[in-house]
Parts: C-alpha cells; sequence; structure tokens
C-alpha cells in the first residue's frame, strides 16, 4: 500500500498546486490536510519500530495503529480549523463531513491492510 499512498499524495499535491496556481489559495490549503493519512501510513512503520525497541511490553501493531490514529485524529481537527475560513454553513459542513469520512475510510483500509500482515 506505499505506492498507493505515494500516488494518492502526489494526485492531492498536484490538486493544490493547481488551485494555488488559479488563485485559489484557500481551497489549495484545505485539500493539503488529506494527504495527512496517507503519510502517518508511510512513517508509521519507522516510528513503530522505534518506539517497539524503546519500549519492550507494548507491540509493535500497538504503536503502529496509535500513529495512524494520531494522523486521522490531527486531519480531523484541522479539517475543523480550516472549516471556519469558509463563508457558508452548508459549505463547512460538507466540507468537514466529506474530508473526515475520506480520511476514515483510508484510516480503515490501511489499518485492515497492516493488521492482515
Amino acid at each position: 500500500m506505499y505506492v498507493e499512498c505515494c500516488t494518492i499524495i502526489v494526485i492531492i499535491g498536484v490538486m493544490a498546486y493547481i488551485m494555488a496556481r488559479k488563485g485559489r489559495m484557500g481551497a489549495a490549503v484545505a485539500t493539503l490536510p488529506l494527504i495527512i493519512v496517507p503519510c502517518c501510513h508511510l512513517v508509521a512503520p519507522f516510528l513503530a519500530h522505534l518506539l517497539d525497541s524503546c519500549f519492550a511490553a507494548l507491540s509493535y501493531n500497538l504503536f503502529h495503529v496509535s500513529v495512524m490514529l494520531v494522523g486521522l485524529v490531527v486531519s480531523c481537527a484541522l479539517y475543523g480549523m480550516l472549516a471556519g475560513n469558509m463563508g457558508k454553513k452548508k459549505a463547512r459542513r460538507v466540507y468537514v463531513v466529506l474530508c473526515s469520512a475520506f480520511s476514515a475510510v483510508l484510516a480503515l483500509v490501511l489499518l485492515n491492510y497492516t493488521l492482515h500482515f
């Protein structure tokens, strides 16, 4: 799933770049938190290995899942903060719900993949 995460990061980065070039800097910044969950999936094995060597009583999988869930929480918190800059209440709700749902489903898929290997 590393290739898929890298692909997601590149696609969202290109989308943000295109929006910034069009002068829609707010929309470009609002799309950037979508890359937090895939980045956490890429970084989680290294952090889990480091933490596993420091805390022998806890398992590697526990640290891996914890890093992924922290990434999900951080991204959802950023969605809430960035939604405050949007004009209409309906647009804020749609943005938070859709982005949070995307991140939650992606985190579940990545965790399912991680725990089955």
